[in-house]
């Protein structure tokens, strides 16, 4: 079967969560005897790890989101089988609008967040999206919180939840790693909730280390605050699959802080729970609560409140018992709930089911 999958950015050339999804999902349809290409804005055509990206011209991105006029041609010309599309990527979805009915192919969608940055184009572009995800063959959640919470979900009759997996046998414990630092791992954006983490360590007498591995545009800003209030805080960027698994091995805890509706699922909490490493993170209505179990997995604090993200750090460095029990708890809910393998089995199912209809 030949799949196109259809996004803004690709991975490892942007090494975003959900970029690495369509990454590794690419990987394993390919491995299972399909042909995969994916279909992004920018970059021309080039070939990632046996997979042909088709990178389409575009001037300029509105709050991160691409104006790409050529998703309309290219999704007219496309010779697959079957669409791909993963949201949120109103360029795409406003483009498919624009495909004439004769030449559009059939077509899933993962609905992988709200529009939260863009909500000035929602008046508009709402109708668009809303008529585009009842057209698809089926439309993809990562969360039942997910779903339930989001406008343009909760009502629609062909959803169906599938979560966000890891490798685990690439993810997974490391007896020997002394756990002696906590973690945040993420792109630096404002929706991250960084300086509410940052303002929390400012806030204890005596902060534990902390190690925060990304990048981004916040990345001067964010060592500037450091700096400035003498934090035992470390920065890391460019960071390897193989040091990332390292540092998840070796965290007391890996923490996020979001503080927005864009942080929709939290996919390395999963990769975290799959290296034994309890979980801290904000209590947002999203995906991330669901994968992040209160008091199983890790501790919860309200989204934004640097207070009592201070307090729940104090907690877990007073509690090393109940730290290590959330650790076992987080590897075994990674093995039970989270196999990557299992999980884009279902996705393919999926595809398969749309061909044969």
């Amino acid at each position: 079967m030949k799949i196109l999958q259809v996004y803004k950015d690709v991975f490892p050339e942007v090494a975003g969560g959900i970029e690495r999804y369509i990454h590794d999902l690419s990987l394993f349809l390919k491995k299972r005897g399909h042909t995969v290409k994916i279909l992004v804005a920018g970059g021309g055509r080039r070939t990632i790890e046996g997979i042909e990206i088709t990178g389409l011209w575009s001037p300029m991105r509105i709050l991160s989101n691409p104006v790409a006029p050529g998703y309309t041609r290219a999704l007219s010309d496309t010779d697959a089988d079957v669409i791909h599309f993963h949201l949120p990527l109103p360029a795409a979805v406003i483009g498919w609008e624009l495909v004439r009915k004769s030449k559009r192919k059939p077509y899933i969608v993962t609905y992988h967040s709200d529009i939260v940055r863009q909500a000035f184009l929602l008046p508009i572009y709402g109708p668009i999206l809303r008529r585009f995800l009842r057209g698809a063959e089926k439309v993809i959640t990562t969360s039942e919180n997910y779903r339930r919470t989001s406008t343009y979900l909760k009502d629609l009759e062909n959803s169906e939840i599938i979560p966000i997996g890891v490798d685990l046998e690439q993810f997974k414990p490391d007896s020997d790693t002394g756990k002696d630092y906590y973690l945040f791992v993420g792109r630096f954006r404002r929706y991250k909730g960084i300086f509410v983490l940052l303002d929390a360590w400012k806030k204890m007498s005596d902060p534990p280390r902390l190690i925060l591995a990304g990048g981004g545009g916040l990345i001067h800003k964010i060592r500037e605050f450091v700096e400035t209030n003498e934090l035992p805080v470390t920065v890391k960027s460019d960071i390897t699959d193989n040091e990332l698994i390292k540092l998840y091995q070796g965290a007391r805890a890996l923490i996020l802080p979001s503080i927005q509706r864009s942080e929709a699922f939290g996919m390395v909490q999963v990769e975290a729970m799959a290296c034994g490493t309890a979980l801290i993170s904000s209590n947002l209505p999203t995906g991330v609560s669901w994968v992040n179990q209160k008091d199983e997995t890790g501790l919860l604090f309200p989204p934004g409140d640097s207070a009592s993200l201070c307090g729940v750090v104090t907690r877990m460095e007073e509690s090393p018992g109940i730290r290590k029990e959330m650790s076992l708890n987080a590897r075994k809910r990674a093995t039970d709930v989270f196999n990557s393998e299992a999980l884009f089995e279902r996705v393919e199912k999926c595809l398969i089911g749309v061909e044969k209809t």
